[in-house]
């Protein structure tokens, strides 16, 4: 990994991935592997609770500076104030809703065939 920091003063073309929040380790901040109800670590082998996971941001760009392409990628909390809330917090919003407005496939189905034909 280049730890070489530089200022870029670029235009941002692209997302590279649209997953810019991942669960993290502790320790380490790498990702970690959730499985049931308990978390790993792979890189240091911290274990934990899948619920107490912290989140992290990763954020992966195709940005273009005068006539060059870069792609950058931008982790953890220096993004908190770009997105005006922690990951965490961000994933735990993400969680909530997408449990509100998810309905099962067959559910809709259901309720298209069960709807009445109009008389002609």
């Amino acid at each position: 990994m280049n730890r070489r920091r530089k200022f870029l003063l670029a235009s941002v073309l692209a997302l590279q991935n649209s997953s810019f929040i991942y669960p993290s380790c502790q320790k380490c901040f790498s990702r970690i592997i959730l499985v049931s109800k308990r978390s790993k670590c792979p890189k240091c082998g911290c274990t934990g609770e899948s619920g107490n996971a912290n989140y992290r941001y990763k954020l992966s760009l195709k940005v273009a500076e005068s006539n060059k392409l870069f792609v950058i990628t931008v982790f953890g909390s220096c993004l908190d104030t770009f997105f005006g809330i922690t990951a965490s917090g961000l994933h735990r919003i993400l969680k909530a809703t997408l449990n509100k407005v998810q309905m099962p496939v067959t559910s809709y189905s259901n309720a298209l065939t069960t709807k009445e034909k109009p008389d002609h």
